[in-house]
């Protein structure tokens, strides 16, 4: 007989992780305040995961068939700066699909979830805490997604900086082009989430792609935002501090780097087997908490000071300058950085 896991939060990290424990006979109950399937403010790039480690968690096989890129092209305040091959193959596939498909794994294995459900409980022992983000008052950033069918693109993935912000733009499943970026929030700017993404483009002094998203066609049940947040560690709150974290609860890389996924697969392929010895018997409680928790921070420590020290570069504008006459002239070591926020 094994202790049962309970997860609060059924994201990417959390669903994958009680994916993991199902595979080895755990009892797990998830615990999610949504519904399946549903749309998130997400950069939907796949990049920096390995195959052995999907296979470990047991989520082999769900990105076959979506799209794959290989190139890249960068602008800067509405100009080409520069392009590059992607020094590895990266996967395009929605929120929406994967959440669903996910959902429907860890059902199969036996998986009891429970959605429509705010946790509120101050249990702490056996109980995973992959919430999201950790709600930041005074935050002064807009998260803002949109996908656009059948929308062209210069290269498989573009990415534009302006004035304060920076969006990402690549191709997903069925003809759709996952647009999504971070904006400094503008208090003044109140239109409809369908015009939220070209309006704050507008804002930011990128032009010609806010005009490219308005005649696009878009799906307006993806159109949306997410505010009250910071990029970085996550803070330890009052009511956190004896909790076992994980996912964007833990931290929260810049999209820019297009590893956030990526980070969430680590930590709940980290995460797996401390659970399992807890669950079987052979180890306490806390000090599978704080295994875990130590394995993490370890794990993302240099790829998260990096993506905090390039963060200004695609938001300050006087930054922007200097990071588009280094594109020109080819001095960004732009595959170095790239491995190095993997």
């Amino acid at each position: 007989m094994r202790k049962k896991i309970t997860i609060i939060g059924g994201g990417l990290a959390g669903i994958s992780l009680g994916i993991g424990l199902r595979r080895r006979d755990v009892p797990v109950k998830l615990i999610e305040a949504g519904f399946y399937p549903r749309h998130r403010v997400c950069g939907e790039f796949i990049s920096g995961i390995s195959t052995d480690a999907l296979k470990y968690i047991g989520i082999d096989g769900i990105l076959d068939g979506m799209p794959r890129h290989r190139t890249s092209v960068w602008y800067c305040q509405g100009k080409r700066s520069f392009q590059s091959d992607l020094p590895e193959e990266a996967v395009g596939v929605s929120r929406y699909k994967l959440d669903k498909d996910l959902v429907d794994r860890f059902e199969a294995l036996g998986g009891e979830l429970i959605t429509g459900t705010r946790y509120t409980g101050d249990d702490s022992e056996g109980y995973v805490f992959s919430t999201g983000r950790v709600r930041r008052k005074g935050s002064k950033w807009i998260g803002i997604k949109c996908h656009l069918i059948d929308f062209p693109l210069e290269a498989d993935v573009e990415m534009h900086v302006g004035k304060g912000a920076y969006l990402g733009v690549s191709r997903v499943e069925e003809n759709r082009v996952d647009a999504c970026g971070l904006f400094e929030i503008r208090p003044q700017i109140k239109v409809p989430k369908m015009e939220l993404l070209e309006t704050y483009l507008e804002a930011c002094n990128l032009t010609e792609m806010s005009a490219r998203v308005r005649n696009a066609n878009k799906d307006e049940s993806s159109c949306l935002g997410v505010n009250a947040f910071e990029l970085g560690w996550q803070p330890d709150e009052p009511e956190d501090r004896d909790k076992l974290r994980i996912g964007d609860r833990f931290a929260i890389i810049g999209p820019f780097s297009g590893n956030g996924m990526s980070m969430a697969f680590e930590g709940a392929a980290a995460a797996i087997d401390p659970l399992l010895a807890y669950a079987s018997g052979e180890m306490e409680w806390l000090d599978c908490r704080d295994q875990i928790t130590l394995d993490l921070k370890k794990r993302f420590r240099k790829r998260l000071a990096i993506s905090n020290a390039i963060h200004p570069f695609l938001t300050d504008a006087g930054k922007q300058r200097m990071l588009a006459t280094l594109g020109k002239l080819n001095l960004i070591p732009y595959n170095t950085l790239f491995r190095a926020l993997r």
